[in-house]
């Protein structure tokens, strides 16, 4: 709600007392500023807190119109009239009001996360690819650059070949072993390892028989050392649920 200001000769809102000075419907040299001043810091000190910058920001326009035209009344000799006087008071409120509806606006913005904004995507035009080779360019000269580059190309370098080598695993071992002993009831450990090929199948045969000892699948026996060992079954049965400890 407007202020409404009380001084001689005049009562109402302070856009209307600028309108009717302009208008030559009051005269400006009868009218107190200071007054006008007063009721508005009386207003403020009463509102405290709940005034809004608008509200500031209007006298403040106002105002200063209105001393402007009263030192140019009382003081026109220390004033250019040759100077333009600017837009006229409706224009001012209507650039302000513009002004005012910007700010909110991108105070809307801001408070929401929109800081950036993409400039709009302007549409591409179609190209049609083309080949527009030099005048004079034939296609065996095409073809003799082609090749010329391809020479130039570095050979692409033979991998050697290598066979890869089957890991055998101590379940493998385990396996077979439970495999002889099914059809065998005892074997030895020399015509087991007879099929071994290299000593790292070795080791993992021994540690396979060391396996079904612990989990008493099988029992061993040496007569003396260094003797070749006999392997006998034990409990075959329990080869499906053994789990070898060593890896």
């Amino acid at each position: 709600m407007p202020v409404t200001y009380k001084v001689d000769k005049f009562e109402g809102p302070l856009d209307l007392l600028l309108q009717l000075i302009e208008q030559e419907e009051l005269d400006i040299t009868e009218v107190s500023l200071t007054k006008v001043a007063d009721q508005f810091v009386a207003y403020v000190r009463k509102q405290k807190d709940k005034i809004l910058p608008e509200e500031l920001a209007d006298f403040l326009v106002i105002a200063a119109r209105l001393v402007y035209m009263k030192s140019r009344m009382l003081l026109p000799e220390f004033l250019d009239q040759e100077l333009e006087e600017g837009p006229d008071l409706a224009t001012q409120l209507r650039l302000y009001q513009q002004f005012v509806h910007a700010s909110r606006e991108i105070n809307r913005m801001w408070n929401r996360g929109h800081v950036s904004f993409p400039r709009e995507r302007r549409p591409v035009r179609s190209l049609t690819a083309t080949f527009s080779p030099p005048l004079g360019v034939t296609s065996s000269i095409l073809r003799e650059v082609m090749q010329t580059v391809i020479d130039r190309l570095a050979p692409i370098a033979k991998l050697p070949e290598a066979a890869l080598k089957r890991v055998i695993t101590i379940q493998d071992k385990i396996k077979e072993f439970g495999d002889r002993l099914r059809k065998h009831a005892k074997l030895t450990f020399a015509s087991f390892m007879g099929r071994v090929k290299d000593k790292s199948e070795a080791v993992v045969s021994f540690l396979a028989l060391l396996e079904l000892v612990k989990q008493r699948v099988v029992t061993v026996e040496q007569s003396e050392m260094f003797d070749d060992i006999e392997i006998a079954a034990l409990d075959l049965d329990r080869l499906a649920d053994l789990q070898p400890e060593f890896v």
